[in-house]
């Protein structure tokens, strides 16, 4: 590897514009948007419009322009759904149905938890199936492209992991304990393969990978695992570039990667609790760990990262914020009772925190808490939001609503 690769990296957002939110989290896995004043303190009648979903689900709603995809169980066993909406005024455009053979799931888990991710031209799927997972491709009317069975998934809580698009490939995790384990890359035109890393866990992992951009203008993707803490890949091709090992090997990366700054956080745990975290910085040429902490995780929501703090809402409804250089905590401060599985998103200077119970809070971004205001969406719920178009989408366990910007939406 060239010493001058890493010398400087950054989160990648390409020729996505404000007006897409392409993947889980948004451009890049970043969580971050400019895009919308939103009120501090809402309700229901401030809702641009509510829609029923066919059944629950727990992935993320994506978008491209104002298109609006969004997967959903149904409340048929074995069926689930790739639903298209119009983001301005949530008019269903099109469903289309998915037949799959049932498997084990935690309690809290969905047979639809997987987020699509979406380009210009397709919808793109990753999905168990049984004892397998499989991808899938739709085009933006909803017209089936191709089909992929990708092989043995094996895991007694489901599936997390959602696909990505980086360096002109789909990128599939099927990072798992059993056979055949590996982070696949597809071609995004019709699903064969262009590389394939393998990785063989010791706990499965569910987190989504995070996207950055190398010095050279090429993508890489960082993955969370075990017994490999963090693993950089090119993205064109599947080449490793660097590896960091996890400390805490039995533990399992529910949480995505983020990056605040040149450096890359990550969290892991089990039982429902974060138990231990890794942090880099990816602009040496071998990232080694820099900090860890064990104080105040998150396991299953997703960090924020800024040029300079890292912002952890734990599961427990705590949000903490920590320098991002060294660790040291800035403030900790609940912002609800209840427990959180949503990751937090930012607008502009202002994070979204959104409980299990459907609470909302708005929390000033900076190194006082503060907090601006609140809202309530009726349902429980552990989608995270999605940010596009000067519009704030909310995914219920049955509901899909929009929340507008204070100033008008984009059309």
């Amino acid at each position: 590897m060239k010493r001058f690769l890493f010398l400087t990296l950054t989160l990648f957002t390409g020729a996505v514009s404000a007006q897409e939110w392409t993947r889980f989290r948004g451009p890049a896995g970043a969580g971050t948007s400019p895009d919308g004043n939103f009120p501090d303190n809402f309700s229901e009648k401030d809702f641009a419009w509510k829609i029923t979903l066919p059944g629950e689900g727990v992935s993320s709603p994506v978008l491209w322009g104002t298109r609006l995809f969004l997967t959903s169980e149904t409340t048929e066993p074995g069926q689930r759904a790739v639903l298209a909406y119009d983001a301005v005024t949530g008019r269903e455009l099109w469903r289309v149905m998915d037949q799959f053979s049932s498997y084990g799931k935690h309690q809290f888990n969905s047979f639809a938890s997987s987020t699509p991710c979406v380009d210009a031209g397709r919808v793109y799927l990753a999905w168990a199936d049984g004892g397998n997972m499989k991808a899938m491709a739709l085009s933006h009317d909803g017209k089936p492209l191709w089909t992929k069975d990708l092989g043995p998934y094996a895991e007694e809580h489901g599936s997390g992991a959602s696909p990505i698009l980086a360096g002109g490939v789909l990128i599939i995790a099927k990072d798992n304990a059993g056979t055949d384990s590996a982070i696949l890359g597809l071609k995004p035109e019709d699903g064969s393969p262009v590389w394939k890393h393998p990785r063989q866990s010791v706990r499965t992992p569910f987190s989504t990978p995070l996207v950055i951009k190398q010095a050279d203008g090429r993508e890489a993707v960082i993955l969370s695992g075990n017994p490999k803490a963090l693993t950089c890949l090119n993205a064109a091709d599947g080449k490793v570039l660097w590896e960091v090992e996890n400390a805490t090997p039995t533990d399992r990366p529910v949480a995505s990667p983020v990056l605040a700054g040149d450096i890359c956080y990550m969290t892991m745990g089990q039982g429902g609790t974060g138990k231990a975290s890794v942090a880099v910085r990816i602009t040496d040429p071998r990232p080694e760990l820099v900090w860890q902490s064990k104080k105040g995780l998150p396991y299953v929501p997703t960090a924020l990262g800024s040029s300079t703090r890292l912002y952890l809402l734990g599961d427990g409804g705590v949000l903490t914020c920590v320098n991002a250089a060294d660790g040291k905590e800035v403030y900790s401060e609940r912002v609800f009772t209840d427990k959180a599985y949503s990751s937090p998103v930012m607008v502009g200077d202002k994070i979204i925190c959104t409980g299990r119970n459907g609470q909302v809070a708005m929390v000033a971004a900076g190194d006082q808490f503060k907090k601006l205001g609140e809202g309530q969406l009726g349902e429980s719920t552990d989608a995270t939001p999605a940010i596009a178009g000067g519009r704030l989408f909310f995914r219920t366990r049955t509901h899909l609503m929009c929340l507008p910007a204070a100033t008008r939406p984009q059309p």
